[in-house]
This record gives C-alpha cells, structure tokens and sequence, in this order.
C-alpha cells in the first residue's frame, strides 16, 4: 500500500517520498523488514535514536516521529510527523490489516480484576455455542486453543489488528480481549470497532500511571463513552456490575443498550441460589428471566462474579442458556487465577495472580469462606511500581489471613527487603486494629523459601493461599529475569519434602 493511501484522512504530515510503498508495519526495530512504515515510540531521546538507526538499517521505508523533529531520521528517508504518534499507528493498522474488527464480535473486557478469568469463560461458551473465539489478554493471545503470542495485556494496535485478521482468516468470529486502562490511554483501542465492552470491578492499581483512583477510572470509562459508541457495528451494547459504585456509575454513564449483574437480586444477571467453596460453583442464576442452572470447577465466590458477567454478555450475544451452562462446566479458569496445586494432603494451596489491593482482598475473602482451619497468605509487591499500595496490602493480609508470610515479588530496580519493609508497616498498623485476623506474621524475602514455609507450617484444614505472580513463569531482580513459576515451585518443594509422591 502506497504510504499517502495508508495516511489518507488521519492526522499526520509527510515530508519526502507520499508514493512509497509500504509493505508492513513496526513499532519495535527489531521486527522491521524491507518496506515497513517504522512508528517511533521510544519517550528517551538516545534510545528513540538507535531505534531510528536501527530501523532504517533493517530496511524501513518511512518512519513515524512525534510533532517537533525528525528524530534523527536520515534526510532521504520518508518521515511523518505526527502529534500522537500512537493513535495515528492504531488507525494506519486498522486500514492496512482491513479493518478486522469491523466483521468480528469483539468484546472488551476492563476492569481492575477478573479480566483474564472472563475472557477465558466467554470463549468457552462461544466454543459450547458452536461459535470459534479468540482471546487477547495477559496470559497471550489464542485462537481456540492455539497460543499464538505472549506479551502486554492490552497489546499495541498492530499487534491487535494482525490478530484480529489472522483469527478472521482461520474462522473465528467472536474474540473476548482485556483492554487495560494504559492501553486505552495510550490509544492502543480507539480504532476498534467494538460489538460490547464490559466492566468487572474498579480497585487500587496502575496509580504510577494515572495518579489518582479517578484518573484511572476515567480512563476505563472511555471504553464505555468514547470508544464502544463511535463503533461501526450494529446493535452493541455495554455489560457492568449493578452492585458496584464504579459498576453503577458506568451504566448511568453508557449511552447504549446495557445489561447488570451482580449478586443482588433484581439485577438484569443475578443468582437465585448458589454454593461457591472449595470443591467449584454450583448455582442457579437468573439472566433477563430466564433460569440458567450451571456448575463449575472454578473456586471462591469471587469466580462466581466473573460467571455472571460472562453469562451476561453472552446473553447480550443472543447465546442460549444451555450453551451458557455447558461453556461454563467446560472452562478450567485461566492460569494462575485461583487455580488449585496439588501439595499437601488435607491441605488446599491456591496459587492467584492478586497483585493489587482489592485482588488480594477478593481472594482471601473467597478463602476464607470455605477454609475450616487457617489461611496463609505468601504474598509480596512489585518494585518500581506504585509503593502507595504496599502498606495497604499488607493491612488487607492483616485483617484477612490468620498468618501472613511477606516475600519478594518482581522487585525488579528495588531493594526488596526496602519493599517488605513497606509492606510491614501496614500489617503492623492493621494488626492492631479490632478484627484483625493475624496475630503474627513472617518475613522470608526468598520466594522459594518463602513458599516452602508455608507449606511446612500449614495444617489438614488450611488453605494457602501464593499471590502476585499468577500464570508468570519468571521473576524480575535488577536487570535479570530469572525463571520461576509458583506452581512449578510448589510441586517441587512438595516432592522434595515428601508432602507427594512421584
């Protein structure tokens, strides 16, 4: 495609060559082959250079700057100045890849929790419903069952749009995506044409990003204001917690057909009766009047939440309630998201991705209502990331675990006994608060270590509960990236202490 055809209408100016021929796109030097359009992103001066230079050696035919200067771009070289280098890739990649979007079902889901586990259980009832999906999130992106990359939750606009059209061409037609409140802020979705978007809860996350709770709100409710409405497909609508205030405030707030669920009754979505321990879901839900009778080897009531908002899109999708029920019996969760790891006899060891406050709180209430003996929570907080929530983790494990073990998590350029000490502070405080469950806790900065104790000191009734790392099989310290997955790690130490037998 000539580069004028690709830019013609959207916000950017050409100095050079209009007539090149564009064969690609990239954002990422490292992936740009012989006619490819380069979008220049790098904020750091230096690294937007070799990026440039690296670029350009690797063949690329016009590269994208921001408003103001060349970048370092070789004079014969094609250059397109624009002002939000991001959001003109986002449209330059819906009109190379065809618009994908435009033809698919697709749906985004944001929210502070719950995305991933959502997704994972729409696709599988699209799957029960005959209809092939595909997931864009955290965990990778997938058509059906096939992984075909890993990266950002919310990947950039290319890389959604190249998948969005590689699924189209293999037959899918519904795909369930995690859009991130950074990836609507940095307009990695605004050229999409979404078919519905939903919201799952609003807690404490992302703040070194956006500052304040209501900044990272209103970017989240974008999707809902901005982004669905202006969509060129027909007849789409917006799903939202009723018995959320955030939930609430976006479905006062949405301007198309809009359906609630939560567990209140009266709720368009809403359970007539369920049971949610440690065993799975088993429940009667009742979704715009029609009786949906399920069960689910999903744990904790706060999966039954991510149920219901699954049921309520898929019902806005005009899926039958018998395919609901079915796709929900099939869907084994996502990795790492309350997922149960064979380790002790009488000794249930849950493994979630919690990193954040309200995640946190949610799992160790879900926990707690099905554990007779005690909850052990190894949990700890990323380095260079948001240190506002460190004490306020720390509290939530305070009032809600009966023994809190404080490790590192990524602590990535930090010092992690700095970031426990955080942590620490906040479990003092809350401990001495009424109703707080712990009386104690430990500190063991090693991760492994950390989770051997757990298992060690855990008893026939307890549950423990490892958060913050999820589906990652790697942890972050310094510049390094060493391998470790808490799954992995607790089938080790199992093995090695004797708890299982090979």
């Amino acid at each position: 495609m000539k580069l004028a055809l690709l830019l013609e209408g959207l916000e950017g100016r050409i100095e050079g060559d209009a007539a090149v021929e564009i064969s690609g796109l990239s954002y990422d030097s490292r992936a740009v082959a012989a006619g490819h359009l380069f979008f220049s992103l790098a904020r750091d001066p230096e690294r937007r250079r070799a990026n440039i230079t690296d670029a350009l050696n690797r063949g690329a035919r016009a590269i994208v700057v921001a408003s103001g200067g060349g970048g370092g771009a070789r004079p014969a070289v094609t250059v397109v100045e624009s002002a939000r280098p991001r959001l003109l890739m986002g449209a330059a990649a819906a009109r190379f890849f065809s618009a994908p979007s435009e033809r698919l079902d697709l749906i985004g889901i944001t929210g502070t929790s719950g995305k991933t586990t959502t997704t994972y259980l729409l696709a599988s009832i699209l799957e029960a419903a005959g209809h092939p999906a595909g997931i864009i999130g955290t965990v990778g992106i997938f058509i059906r069952h096939n992984k075909i990359s890993s990266g950002l939750t919310t990947p950039e606009s290319i890389d959604i749009e190249s998948a969005l059209a590689r699924m189209e061409r293999e037959g899918v037609r519904h795909v369930a995506a995690e859009v991130s409140s950074i990836g609507i802020a940095e307009g990695r979705v605004d050229a999409l044409n979404f078919r519905g978007a939903m919201f799952t809860n609003l807690g404490r996350d992302h703040l070194d990003y956006h500052g304040t709770l209501e900044d990272y709100f209103a970017a989240k409710l974008e999707l809902f204001t901005e982004i669905l409405p202006r969509s060129r497909r027909a007849d789409i609508f917006a799903v939202s917690r009723g018995d959320d205030p955030y939930g609430q405030r976006v479905l006062a707030a949405v301007p198309t057909r809009k359906l609630s669920f939560g567990l209140e009754p009266g709720l368009d979505v809403y359970p007539q009766n369920y049971v949610a321990d440690a065993a799975g879901i088993r429940a009667t839900i009742i979704a715009l009047g029609k009786k949906i009778e399920f069960t689910s080897p999903l744990i904790g009531e706060l999966n039954l939440i991510n149920i219901l908002g699954a049921s309520a899109v898929s019902v806005a999708l005009g899926i039958e309630p018998a395919a609901v029920a079915e796709g929900v019996r099939r869907c084994p969760g996502a990795p790492g998201r309350m997922e149960a790891v064979a380790a002790r006899a009488g000794v249930l060891v849950i493994v979630d991705y919690a990193h954040k406050p309200n995640a946190l709180e949610a799992v160790l209430e879900a926990a707690r209502k099905f554990t007779r003996g005690r909850v052990i929570c190894v949990f700890g907080c990323g380095g260079d990331r948001d240190r506002g929530k460190r004490p306020i983790m720390g509290a939530i494990a305070a009032q809600l675990s009966d023994l809190p073990i404080v490790t590192s998590d990524n602590p990535r350029s930090e010092d992690p006994n700095a970031i426990i000490a955080e942590i620490e502070a906040g479990l003092r405080d809350a401990m001495k608060e009424p109703g707080a469950r712990a009386k104690d806790f430990r500190v063991e900065p090693g991760r492994r270590a950390a989770i051997a104790l757990a298992l060690r000191i855990a008893a026939p009734g307890d549950t423990v509960i490892v958060a913050g790392k999820g589906h990652e099989n790697y942890q972050l310290v310094g510049d390094r990236v060493l391998a470790f997955d808490d799954r992995a790690v607790i089938g080790e130490i199992a093995l090695e202490q004797g708890y299982l037998k090979n």
